[in-house]
């Protein structure tokens, strides 16, 4: 495999090539060590491993006509050709209406701690049992059937700039989900974890495997849950989907194509005193944690919201001079699909204040209350205003005398801006969540919002 040292080797040749050819360059190369093992039916399904060296870059030709390219490349022969493709295509586009430059000053970076498993070379042999102990643990908590997948890698990468700044990064990452069900398929639940050192998570392992066995067996039974207004208690899985939308819009470029709900907000109280919400690339074990962005710029944590009231919007150097500010170092490699990539504001981690609660506080309450354990397809009817609905999957739970009475098909119909100043209370269990409904590593505990709204999910 290819060493960090030939990799720099390799993104110094397309940026030396790409001098006298074009306005300027960012080349970042990542080598990617990746492993996933897949489960289903109570046992391993497939274990695989894969190497990659990938070049991202960022070509400006003249004044704002700009794109980027990307390829997987070996040696400087094919980077070189990748820079001369990326420029053949870029020439045929229009002068881009959203760049407005790109970092200019060298800055040396604080190293973020935690972000590497010293251990992890050992892990593969490892992963397999730790993935059946979460199998097991599944079972021995009433499951019938568990299945799921962890994937694990390390990504080592280099980034270099034309206009002078420079940096080279380390990281080892992993994510487990398992999926635990009974005879019947509606009788199901979800254990997630995930973080930076793999070799010392077993515990966390086969506690989400013990999770996702209990809940399934809780959920035996559920019943056709009743449309109506209550109160939810989200957990840290659900609430990091929909509640961790609103810091996640908090980014200029959603509110100039019409995806956020904050564009006229800033300044305003926008949830209840007791929340506060960061943009922080520094955090311990944030999956994405940083040094610095894609344009070089020194990553920082950014306050989004302070007790309650909007207070910042996260940058990148185009968007900081749009709208006179500075950038906060959130500048990424934005894929906008169909392989398109622009160079924009990008969040880092999501992280929201740890609250005072217990579960069983949580769930003490003498109003409606629906406790939901897991959400897919969040959907917004429209993004501007935050009208949304989104369908809880696996256990969800009507409290009611004290009690947790399992139910079944009610979809969450609101609104995100509503629901997120109708918080009630927070719980002391914050945890890091980042799976396919997060793709935004999101720092949340469990939370209890007032008055929402429920629908039958076959509406």
């Amino acid at each position: 495999m290819t060493s960090m040292d030939e990799m720099k080797a390799i993104v110094d040749a397309a940026v030396d090539f790409a001098e006298d050819k074009t306005e300027g360059i960012i080349v970042r190369g990542t080598l990617g060590k990746e492993s996933q093992v897949r489960f289903s039916q109570n046992s391993i399904d497939i274990s695989k491993r894969w190497h990659e060296m990938k070049l991202e870059m960022f070509i400006i030709l003249k004044g704002a006509q700009s794109g980027f390219a990307e390829r997987s490349v070996t040696n400087a022969d094919e980077a070189k050709q990748a820079v001369e493709d990326g420029i053949a295509f870029i020439k045929h586009l229009p002068e881009s209406l959203f760049f407005a430059g790109v970092e200019e000053k060298v800055s040396k970076y604080k190293p973020v701690p935690d972000l590497v498993d010293p251990r992890f070379d050992d892990f593969t042999e490892k992963a397999p049992q730790f993935v059946n102990k979460a199998i097991e643990a599944a079972i021995d908590e009433g499951a019938v059937r568990v299945a799921g997948a962890l994937a694990f890698g390390r990504q080592e990468r280099y980034l270099r700039s034309s206009y002078g700044p420079s940096g080279e990064s380390v990281a080892t990452i992993f994510d487990l989900n398992v999926r635990a069900f009974q005879d019947e398929l509606d009788y199901s639940g979800q254990g997630l974890t995930c973080g930076t050192k793999p070799t010392s998570a077993e515990k966390e392992m086969v506690e989400a495997g013990a999770k996702a066995g209990r809940l399934s067996k809780q959920a035996s039974s559920a019943v056709q849950g009743e449309p109506g207004k209550y109160d939810l208690v989200l957990s840290p899985t659900v609430a990091a989907n929909v509640l961790g939308f609103v810091p996640g819009a908090a980014n200029p470029f959603m509110v100039l194509i019409g995806l956020s709900p904050l564009g006229d907000r800033m300044g305003q109280t926008i949830a209840p005193e007791g929340v506060s919400v960061w943009d922080d690339p520094t955090m311990p074990q944030g999956l994405g944690s940083r040094s610095f962005d894609f344009e070089g710029t020194p990553a920082r944590k950014t306050t989004i919201v302070d007790g309650g009231v909007l207070k910042g919007f996260i940058h990148n150097t185009t968007t900081a001079r749009m709208f006179e500010t500075e950038s906060t170092g959130s500048s990424g490699a934005a894929g906008l699909g169909s392989g398109v990539k622009m160079l924009l504001p990008v969040s880092s981690n999501i992280v929201f204040n740890q609250g005072d609660h217990s579960l069983d506080e949580l769930l003490e309450t003498n109003r409606p209350t629906i406790y939901v354990t897991c959400n897919w397809y969040m959907r917004f009817q429209n993004y501007q205003t935050g009208e949304f609905s989104t369908i809880p999957r696996d256990a969800m739970f009507l409290i009611e005398n004290g009690e947790m009475k399992p139910i079944k098909n009610l979809r969450i119909s609101d609104n995100v801006m509503r629901m997120f100043a109708n918080i009630d209370a927070m719980g002391r269990d914050r945890t890091q969540v980042y799976w396919w409904e997060v793709s935004t590593p999101t720092f949340i505990p469990t939370v209890r919002v007032k008055d929402c709204r429920m629908s039958a999910a076959t509406q």
